[in-house]
């Protein structure tokens, strides 16, 4: 029996494979590759320079090349596309199946990509045609066309034939979806019950009519929670009049979840989504920058706003040197809900259904923080400046702009959701930013308020 490893990608296979390409040894080269699985070999493809990876592609089969292509990560696969001929890229989709097909010929420029669909087989023609007007991040974007379908008045034996006859055509599977004379999903059998039942049994006896499925225009976020909800390893995908279209499988939602989680770190840390292996500084900064921008015009506005409370400051000098202090208090705990939310948001955790109890829990958590740090920070002021009742208008200080914190890291999030907008958004800089601004202002005018009262 073939035995493969789990292998992490090692200097010395890099080493090994580069003075294969180097002597032009196919046979070696070739015989490496073999031994290791695509995703392994898309991984070491990603460590080589381009030349060498086009070296490597010219050397495998169609078949193997797909497998390998689609394992890719983004701007690595996307160089590659460049560099492939229309000839090889023609034959590599060819070999695919329709989701990934669809999702290599969607990233080509238009008439690339029409070149390509014109090139294949008619039948792959037609899914390519029917699968990319879909938006990438819907359950028709990420959908196969390869699935098995019975009438409900088919037999179980003919059931059987049909999952002999598409062997070949669809991989891992699980269940067989039941039709009715329209082509609309009415049931599911899973295999399981199928070779326990009479062969002379109709499927609409054994069938499950309370399928799950989600719509070919339903947001991939949600097929994955629908998914991580009814722990379902395969989901099927209907049309406007629920006719069957296409089968969503567990590795799709594998990908979806990653690229959501990607895609929310990213937010939430003020970058736009991007690549950890994209290799151009050009395309980097250009994520970046427009929250840089964000943050540098936020502070900006915090600097005003200390600018007004220039007279307080030369009063008492020693209220800068809790500037830091108060801004990060406020901005962790800002932070901190935030995610919560977010996390909580994007999991299914939290919904929108019962909003002012989630921002209620937040208040009271933040309350009890709020509490505890500013006692311990009054009692610090009241004892370097030897000014109790300026600690204690500090403590009260920082008790509020936690609560504030707390309020705006969990309702913003949810305000989003609310309004369609991802609420990653709300826990990067604009969170960050907002309790700089309104920190500041609580803080300074409190302690304003307190010199105005005490001269």
């Amino acid at each position: 029996m073939a035995r493969f490893e789990r292998e992490t990608v090692s200097e010395e296979r890099i080493e090994e494979t580069r003075r294969l390409i180097r002597e032009g040894d196919d046979a070696g080269l070739r015989s490496l590759l073999d031994a290791m699985r695509p995703a392994d070999v898309a991984d070491l493809i990603e460590h080589l320079d381009p030349k060498e990876r086009l070296f490597i592609f010219d050397i495998l089969e169609p078949v193997g090349a797909g497998e390998v292509l689609v394992e890719i990560e983004p701007p690595v696969q996307e160089k590659l596309l460049e560099d492939l001929d229309n000839h090889s890229l023609s034959e590599i989709v060819q070999e695919l199946d329709s989701d990934d097909a669809a999702d290599l010929v969607g990233d080509l420029p238009v008439h690339r990509a029409q070149e390509i669909i014109r090139s294949v087989d008619d039948e792959v023609s037609r899914e390519l045609v029917k699968l990319l007007p879909y938006p990438e991040d819907t359950a028709g974007g990420i959908m196969a066309l390869e699935f098995v379908a019975i009438p409900a008045h088919a037999t179980i034996q003919d059931a059987i034939e049909t999952i002999r006859e598409k062997r070949e055509e669809v991989e891992n599977l699980y269940y067989l979806w039941v039709v009715d004379e329209r082509e609309r999903l009415v049931g599911v059998v899973s295999i399981k019950d199928l070779l326990l039942e009479d062969p002379g049994r109709r499927v609409s006896e054994i069938m499950n009519p309370e399928v799950i499925c989600v719509h070919v225009h339903e947001d991939q976020e949600e097929v994955a929670r629908v998914v991580k909800k009814y722990d379902l390893v395969t989901v099927p995908v209907v049309d406007d009049d629920d006719r069957l279209v296409g089968r969503i499988t567990h590795d799709d939602i594998i990908d979806v979840l990653e690229e959501e989680a990607d895609e929310d770190f990213s937010l939430m840390a003020g970058v736009m989504p991007q690549e950890i292996t994209e290799e151009s500084p050009v395309k980097i900064s250009r994520a970046r920058l427009p929250w840089l921008m964000a943050g540098l015009f936020g502070e900006l506005i915090s600097a005003l706003v200390i600018s007004r409370f220039e007279v307080s400051l030369e009063t008492i000098l020693a209220l800068t040197f809790f500037f830091p202090v108060i801004m990060a208090m406020g901005g962790s705990s800002g932070t901190q809900a935030a995610t919560v939310a977010v996390r909580g948001l994007a999991t299914g955790d939290i919904s929108l259904v019962n909003i002012w109890k989630r921002i209620w829990v937040e208040l009271r958590v933040a309350l009890i923080n709020g509490l505890i740090c500013g006692i311990l920070l009054g009692a610090v002021v009241s004892l370097w400046l030897s000014n109790y009742a300026l600690g204690g208008v500090v403590a009260l200080a920082l008790v509020l702009i936690i609560l504030n914190s707390g309020f705006i890291g969990a309702a913003v999030p949810l305000a989003f959701k609310r309004m369609d907008i991802d609420p990653a958004l709300a826990s990067g800089p604009f969170v960050t930013t907002s309790n700089d601004i309104l920190g500041l202002l609580i803080y300074l005018g409190l302690v304003t308020l307190f010199l105005k009262i005490t001269t």
